[in-house]
């Protein structure tokens, strides 16, 4: 029988975000992932005859992302793995406790460590950024900040060759710094970074050291975080680390339910 735990994170979610208060949620940037869009992430992951997998989730809240991505594996559609390895990196101790109670549940039915690590992504992922590139897949959805301008963040991230203004966009760039080449990245992040000479240094970072594979998009706003009244334009996409640009899918459906894909 497949495993399918990501309908448990799924319930999970469901029932802590109204106790989210808005204002931390504000302070975070915490925007949980729903099962459908977990579940379409994953599947976006081309497949994969690699025998070992190291995965990173940045921003894993509840672990809906790497549920999604251990179920498919599970259902051994497209990935060959022996065993995998996942770095998970979360700062609210509320959803962390959740998280490694949920990512156990796999170690007794798959081949399968992790680490729920509740240190600060960028500062930890900064200081690995001239360390060996170590992941071979990545799974996220940033946290959805304004970054300031004289902050630590922004320090950080200008010393290792990062010019942007929001933490989605930081948490991206560093995933992708940290990945081997031919690594997949799938996120799922706002619009606004396709446009405008705000995020010039980000798109010049993303296809300087990535190829774009794949890009979804919504034609309504308010469907892939409804349940947060989350009112903005999102995106889906893959990228391959040090890939050649070539040709570009791109797919699209109404909302989250991805009945019209």
């Amino acid at each position: 029988m497949p495993i399918q735990l990501l309908d448990h994170a799924d319930s999970v979610r469901r029932a802590i975000a109204p106790g989210i208060t808005l204002k931390r949620k504000s302070a975070l940037g915490q925007f949980m992932t729903p099962a459908p869009v977990a579940r379409f992430m994953a599947s976006m992951f081309p497949p994969s005859t690699l025998t070992k997998c190291k995965l990173l989730d940045a921003g894993a809240g509840v672990g809906a992302l790497s549920c999604a991505f251990l179920d498919r594996w599970a259902t051994s559609d497209g990935f060959s793995f022996h065993d995998a390895q996942i770095d998970t990196y979360e700062i609210d101790p509320v959803l962390r406790a959740h998280l490694d109670r949920t990512l156990a549940r796999y170690q007794s039915r798959l081949s399968v460590s992790y680490r729920v690590i509740p240190d600060d992504f960028i500062e930890e992922a900064a200081l690995q950024s001239l360390a060996p590139r170590r992941y071979t897949h990545a799974i996220l959805n940033p946290p959805y900040k304004k970054i300031n301008s004289l902050s630590s963040h922004r320090m950080i991230l200008r010393q290792v060759g990062i010019e942007t203004v929001n933490l989605y966009s930081a948490f991206v760039a560093l995933a992708l710094s940290l990945m081997k080449p031919g690594g997949q990245l799938v996120a799922i992040i706002p619009r606004s970074f396709c446009n405008g000479p705000y995020y010039r240094p980000f798109r010049e970072y993303l296809l300087n050291r990535a190829a774009l594979r794949h890009l979804h998009l919504f034609a309504s706003r308010t469907t892939a975080f409804k349940d947060d009244d989350v009112l903005q334009e999102n995106v889906i996409m893959r990228l391959e680390c040090d890939g050649v640009q070539s040709n570009v899918t791109v797919s699209n459906s109404t909302d989250d339910s991805f009945s019209d894909l």
